[in-house]
């Protein structure tokens, strides 16, 4: 097949951190019987299968979990590889300085702040354990403080051996620099060699922890991609397939 797919999840097929939507999944297992598509996604296997059914993974040409650092096939039952990231006091400590100095209230904060994941670190200053509504609110807060974005910048002129995305509504993923999710792209190039990719996600922005997909593709020279806000503008844009044109007029 001469396209393939990448799909982001969090706020791409799934709201952030929930299940997919039973008319989208419905929608989604149709389209999938008659293409060809991959997962990448910041979190780990187990929060994938905590959002996706088992039915849909299966579909899956594989699944880029920990912004690439692991590729899964079979349906999550076959490890293809997977990075190891160990990060250092220093950058700990760093880590650690923000968490007392935010002006983010300390009684509505839960841990854990650093989650440890295949080949990256992920750091949230309200918590992993935050409910949907502590998301909400953190994230009205960082969108006017713009606190990520400030830990963000410190971080990677402090530490040059990392780099630093900011990941769904409360957290940054923190990773051995190049270690991204280009792995993806860099993946399904060397081994399905397809003549395009579509990409659709939700950070395809500088400093997004989708945007290093964006600049694979345009090293590849092959591809096209989408930044949606949820996945009523992911199942809108397959719907329109038909628009996915390379630049050779193929469809």
């Amino acid at each position: 097949m001469n396209k393939i797919y990448l799909f982001d999840i969090d706020g791409t097929l799934t709201p952030h951190r929930q299940s997919i939507a039973p008319e989208f999944l419905e929608f989604f297992l149709d389209w999938a019987s008659n293409n060809k598509f991959y997962l990448t996604t910041g979190s780990d296997f187990e929060k994938v299968q905590e959002q996706l059914p088992q039915e849909l993974l299966n579909l899956s040409e594989g699944i880029f979990c920990c912004m690439g650092n692991q590729l899964f096939k079979s349906g999550g039952k076959e490890l293809v590889y997977q990075n190891s990231f160990t990060p250092s006091d220093g950058l700990l400590e760093t880590l650690q300085s923000y968490l007392d100095s935010s002006d983010f209230p300390h009684p509505w904060r839960t841990e854990p702040h650093i989650e440890y994941r295949v080949g990256m670190i992920n750091f949230s200053i309200p918590g992993r354990g935050s409910d949907l509504k502590m998301r909400e609110t953190y994230s009205r807060f960082d969108e006017k403080c713009r606190e990520r974005l400030g830990i963000k910048e410190v971080l990677m002129n402090k530490h040059p051996e990392v780099d630093v995305s900011i990941g769904g509504k409360i957290s940054l993923d923190i990773y051995q620099k190049g270690n991204d999710k280009s792995q993806s792209v860099n993946y399904i190039m060397q081994h399905d060699k397809p003549r395009y990719i579509v990409f659709m996600g939700d950070r395809v922005f500088p400093g997004g922890n989708d945007y290093a997909v964006t600049l694979a593709m345009q090293r590849h020279n092959k591809g096209v991609w989408f930044n949606v806000s949820n996945w009523q503008e992911t199942k809108a844009l397959l719907r329109l397939g038909t628009l996915y044109i390379n630049r050779d007029g193929e469809k």
